[in-house]
């Protein structure tokens, strides 16, 4: 029922993670690995037991300190410690709604039950043909018992295991991270983030400070036990990845760049806003609504295109029928005007 699986590393050169020497063979691996596939179960023998030449120290074939110096094809052949094929942790990477390390732990659990049925039906039914074959002979074969179904580790295991393999590429998501970056910079302040921390870290943080930009993804994030700490590494931070990467961009916070600062529309409203005895008003939405209305003017030229499309549609969905031009403006949906139109201040 296992696929057996050779594992052979000693044509690449590996190296000691305490004293950088040259690690050499010391025999095979006495251990065997077993490794969950997608419905069964293989096991890898054979393993180069690397060992270092000066501090004889020998070292798991399979540990995350060997896969990490092998190139990328070798590396990706082999999963870490806990011993999952790549195919299964695959179908843990997507994190969609339903699709969890319980859902997929029982998802492979079911599969593997199924061809561990499947086997065992085959090889009951050799017995049998074996066992009529056997009749002319005279003799009474005896047959041993087909293993016992073995049950796959709990999801908390399985969730380890994605656990390990983000963080195999922590320097890749890292990379993502922080190569994105923009033209006009925004800094803002918030409680609601830290309101949200829970288990140890719960009430260790009172306000979080956000860089973003024009596009709204932001640059660099900051949790602090108070208001306006920590912000002078936080915009350094930035300035030294704008400067590493090559890239011409308030306060002397972002030194040593020259700027104009100007307060964000959102605040900018805050200012009026602060009249209202409290956000609850039953006119707040209206008020902030209308004063939104005076801030922002779309653009004349996209709200006619976006109206001539939305009158082909409706002369499309209903034919015979000019629509008029206050039908044409109702049925325009808010998310439609700020997908196709620009605005100004």
């Amino acid at each position: 029922m296992f696929l057996w699986a050779p594992m052979r590393m000693w044509s690449i050169p590996l190296k000691c993670t305490s004293c950088k020497r040259k690690m050499h063979h010391s025999g095979i691996y006495t251990k065997v690995r077993e490794v969950i596939d997608v419905d069964s179960r293989y096991y890898l023998v054979g393993g180069d037991y690397p060992r270092c030449s000066k501090c004889m120290i020998p070292v798991c074939p399979w540990s995350s300190e060997i896969l990490q110096q092998l190139d990328p094809s070798h590396r990706n052949k082999f999963t870490t410690q806990q011993a999952l094929d790549r195919k299964c942790v695959t179908m843990l990477r997507p994190r969609t709604v339903g699709n969890s390390s319980s859902y997929s732990q029982q998802v492979l659990q079911e599969v593997h039950s199924e061809e561990w049925a499947r086997r065992t039906i085959d090889y009951l039914t050799d017995c049998e043909v074996h066992k009529k074959s056997c009749v002319l002979t005279q003799s009474e074969p005896v047959y041993q018992q087909p293993p016992t179904f073995s049950r796959l580790p709990l999801a908390q295991w399985f969730e380890t295991v994605h656990t390990n393999e983000v963080l195999g590429h922590l320097e890749e998501l890292k990379g993502v991270i922080t190569s994105t970056y923009g033209r006009i910079l925004k800094l803002d302040s918030t409680k609601k983030i830290t309101k949200k921390l829970a288990g140890g870290i719960e009430n260790t943080a009172t306000w979080m400070s956000n860089i973003g930009n024009e596009l709204g993804q932001v640059l660099n994030s900051v949790l602090t036990t108070g208001e306006g700490a920590g912000l002078d590494d936080l915009c350094q931070g930035v300035v030294r990845r704008y400067r590493d990467a090559g890239e011409s961009p308030v306060l002397t916070w972002f030194r040593p760049w020259t700027f104009t600062v100007r307060l964000d529309v959102f605040h900018f409203m805050r200012r009026f806003t602060n009249g209202l005895t409290t956000e609850h008003h039953p006119l707040y939405g209206t008020f902030c609504s209308k004063l939104s209305s005076f801030i922002f003017k779309w653009d004349k030229a996209d709200i006619e295109k976006l109206q001539q499309a939305k009158r082909a549609e409706l002369v499309k969905k209903h034919p015979g029928h000019n629509p008029t031009h206050s039908q044409v403006l109702a049925s325009i949906t808010s998310s439609e005007l700020a997908k196709h139109c620009r605005r100004k201040t």
